[in-house]
């Protein structure tokens, strides 16, 4: 074969893939090209693998090449069914969007790779997008001129397709809005001149199901707690944390008994979604549940550096959203503790600047400061208030050992006992 870096010239033939595989494999010119479509000129690699695609026009006086992406990663067929479209527009003196990607297949791996490159977005979401994009959008869009990406298309060839499949149209909303976000993003970065999904709404194309009673209230506290008193010691302990204190799944399931240090609880900057460190302060109703807590847990499990230990490290947050599963008496997320947390604490009339920080919501630079030296003992004071609302409402049927000894003291004289955790 012909050193491929010595190649030189330019083959004429059909332009189709069959052509272009024996051209490559024939390492003697460097060019290709089609004399039906004299704008079209292909250049091969130096390993020759691959081809760049080029359109090579005369455009003010001077002979411009502009890359349209790499053969075969993009279709021919599609590229030059769309090209008189594309000159037409350009003749016209219109935006034609080139540059970094000729196809929406381009587009998305180069997002997947840039966001798996982002250690600032959450390993989930990161995971998330990935699978998204390799199960989804690239079977969808893989060939498709990133010229034609329209409103259109997405409609056509992933809302109503997946309708079809059978897909709910929440899983749906979830896929446009990754194809969303690496659009924009690209936007974002001048890799493309416009973003063309801009506005799109998957209500423009499907009727959104009405919302299913997701929501969790007051009045869903008892049987919450029936839930969780029936329910294994590990999981009953990560959902009353996070009830407690209205922490995210991810941030509650890493948590280890370090961070539990005097009278805070530190979610460290690595677990918490605002990747700014988070301090909680911890009421008595709290110090007791965690102290029985790692009592149970050395006995029966052994001692361990997290609160709830899987195969290698911290349980899998697969495992703690089947966990979540396993405590539903109604459609509800694990989020929903998150909100039904501050709701009720909204409700028992907390500020809300106490009542954001509680959460660990993003607050303006010039708040920050007051929020850390100032709110420390509103936080512990709603937060006191609030687990004594969950007391009356139940929860000490769920953990007796929360009950402080005055208040057990004007009780009847029999022990309670937790049920369903041993």
């Amino acid at each position: 074969m012909t050193n491929p870096v010595r190649a030189s010239g330019v083959e004429v033939g059909k332009l189709n893939d069959a052509a272009l595989r024996r051209w490559l494999r024939g390492g003697v010119t460097r060019d290709f090209r089609d004399p039906q479509f004299p704008q079209i000129r292909l250049r091969a690699t130096s390993d020759r693998a691959k081809a760049s695609v080029f359109l090579v026009l005369n455009e003010g006086g001077k002979t411009v090449w502009d890359k349209q992406g790499m053969w075969p990663a993009m279709c021919i067929k599609t590229f030059l069914a769309e090209l008189p479209v594309m000159l037409a527009k350009r003749s016209a003196g219109a935006e034609v969007l080139r540059g970094e990607f000729a196809t929406v297949g381009e587009l998305l791996e180069w997002f997947a790779g840039h966001v798996e490159g982002n250690r600032t977005l959450s390993k989930p979401w990161r995971a998330n997008c990935k699978s998204i994009v390799s199960k989804h959008l690239l079977g969808m869009f893989r060939d498709l001129p990133l010229t034609s990406l329209s409103f259109l298309q997405v409609d056509y060839r992933l809302a109503k397709a997946m309708a079809n499949e059978g897909y709910s149209t929440n899983y749906i909303k979830q896929v446009v809005k990754v194809l969303k976000r690496a659009v924009s993003a690209a936007a974002d970065l001048r890799l493309l001149e416009s973003n063309v999904l801009a506005g799109y709404r998957v209500e423009l194309s499907l009727k959104m199901a009405p919302a299913v009673g997701t929501k969790l209230t007051d009045a869903d506290l008892g049987p919450l707690f029936s839930a969780l008193k029936e329910a294994a010691r590990p999981v009953a302990m990560l959902f009353m944390l996070m009830l407690m204190f209205g922490t995210r799944i991810n941030e509650t399931r890493l948590a280890r008994w370090e961070h539990f240090a005097g009278d805070w609880w530190i979610i460290p900057a690595t677990n918490a979604k605002s990747r700014q460190e988070h301090r909680l302060p911890l009421t008595p109703t709290a110090k007791a549940l965690l102290a029985d807590y790692l009592q149970w847990q050395v006995k029966f499990v052994g001692k361990r550096a997290v609160l709830f230990p899987g195969e290698s490290g911290a349980v899998s947050i697969r495992t703690a959203q089947w966990w979540s599963e396993s405590i539903r008496f109604k459609a509800f997320t694990s989020h929903s503790l998150r909100k039904l947390c501050r709701t009720i604490i909204a409700d028992m009339g907390v500020d809300t600047m106490v009542g954001e920080r509680l959460l660990n919501h993003a607050l303006p630079v010039l708040l920050r400061t007051y929020v850390h030296s100032t709110l420390d003992k509103g936080m512990l004071s709603a937060l006191d208030a609030y687990h004594a609302h969950l007391i009356k409402r139940g929860f000490s049927e769920v953990a007796p050992e929360i009950i402080p000894r005055s208040f057990g003291d004007h009780q009847s004289n029999q022990t309670p006992k937790a049920s369903g955790w041993l």
